[in-house]
């Protein structure tokens, strides 16, 4: 029994702790963990860097400092987010939801002055719930009964460059997407619709708004998910895997748009405390050293093998897609993909289920080659005992 607001379909089993990928129940049940906490866990449970991190702020007696406040890791993580993206300035919130409002809000702004107010968002997209975020998200059940959401947003189908070119107008400001789509079901863009936005953009200065929040922080083997297109966004968002679980959001800006944005035109009251920016700093120093993302590459590659092979071998799955470290199982119904889900789950495996009929895998980054193998014996074990 618990007062909580029921926004969830909430566990029926109770977690005390974790270790490396690995969670444990109040009951003293094993979960192998390929859900990271919605990718957000980059570095598993238990780090010694992110363990190291907290112990050594809190001896500094500070967790928090006002915005306007410059303390050491504020520089470092934003000097680092700007070397390692579009070398712009940096904003920081506490969630994904907060980097998307204010990636909206400073769009908007640059655009005002040149009439431009409109923005493409693409279908099967997600990028927050509040309601600036589901402005741009494709998501009608998540925007039903409350109301109006901002306007001027059109929606284009995914991978469709000949929809894009049709959505273009004079008015349009800035085109928003996941190179990885993630609550949309693991929908990978392909190199001919990235290549569309960035001639696009570049031929229509067009803003590139690119949404890196469960995408990003080496989930797809590379810094950003963007990297693998040859695209240069104008402003990224990040969260989830920056944090490594303390919450941190971060929307960074070029210098060009960065330039317009005054004093109060916008602010977070959490947002670049120390706490967060010092376990921020340091989890993406690990993930920038030296062969870790080749790591996350080829364990990505492992996982490929193995969710292919479940394909390969169950007509009840219609199709798997990945990137690196980030999956999806599309099943033929919704039926069926939750009886997987809620098995797996029965036997050790913890995943998420989006859109019905998807269970999406987005392990820690740290997840060892025998614990995927472990992970894809438990979902195989569990399509040849359920009744589908």
């Amino acid at each position: 029994m618990n007062n909580l607001l029921k926004t969830y379909n909430f566990s029926n089993f109770e977690i005390v702790k974790g270790n490396g990928s690995y969670l444990y129940t109040a009951d003293n049940k094993k979960l192998l963990d390929f859900s990271a906490g919605v990718a957000v866990n980059s570095l598993g449970y238990n780090h010694a860097v992110v363990k190291k991190t907290i112990q050594e702020q809190l001896k500094t007696g500070i967790t928090h400092l006002s915005g306007s406040q410059i303390h050491l890791y504020k520089n470092k993580l934003s000097q680092l987010l700007s070397k390692e993206s579009n070398k712009g300035d940096v904003f920081f919130s506490n969630s994904g939801a907060e980097s998307i409002e204010a990636a909206l809000k400073i769009a908007r702004n640059f655009g005002s002055s040149k009439g431009r107010d409109e923005i493409i968002a693409m279908t099967s997209s997600f990028h927050g719930r509040t309601i600036g975020a589901l402005s741009v998200g494709s998501n009608k059940a998540y925007k039903t009964d409350i109301g109006p959401v901002p306007g001027k947003v059109k929606f284009c189908k995914f991978n469709d460059s000949k929809n894009l070119k049709q959505l273009i107008n004079k008015k349009t400001l800035a085109i928003i997407i996941e190179f990885i789509q993630g609550d949309g079901g693991i929908n990978i863009c392909s190199r001919d619709f990235a290549k569309t936005i960035k001639d696009i953009c570049k031929k229509r200065k067009i803003l590139l708004i690119a949404d890196e929040i469960q995408g990003g922080i080496g989930r797809t083997g590379k810094v950003f998910a963007y990297k693998h297109y040859g695209v240069s966004p104008d402003i990224i968002t990040s969260a989830k895997g920056l944090g490594s679980g303390i919450p941190i959001g971060a929307t960074i800006v070029k210098k060009k748009i960065a330039k317009n944005i005054s004093i109060g035109f916008h602010g977070s009251t959490f947002g670049g405390g120390m706490l967060q920016t010092r376990v921020a700093f340091n989890v993406l120093k690990t993930i920038n050293k030296v062969g870790f993302l080749n790591n996350v590459k080829s364990k990505g590659l492992l996982l490929e093998k193995l969710l292919k092979k479940l394909n390969a071998d169950n007509e009840v799955i219609k199709e798997v897609r990945i990137k690196g470290l980030m999956a999806g199982i599309e099943f033929k119904n919704d039926i069926t993909a939750l009886k997987v889900y809620k098995e797996t789950s029965k036997n050790g495996l913890v995943t998420t289920l989006v859109k019905g009929n998807i269970i999406r895998i987005t392990p820690p980054l740290i997840i060892q080659a025998e614990e995927l193998k472990k992970g894809a014996k438990i979902i195989s074990d569990c399509l040849n005992t359920i009744k589908i």
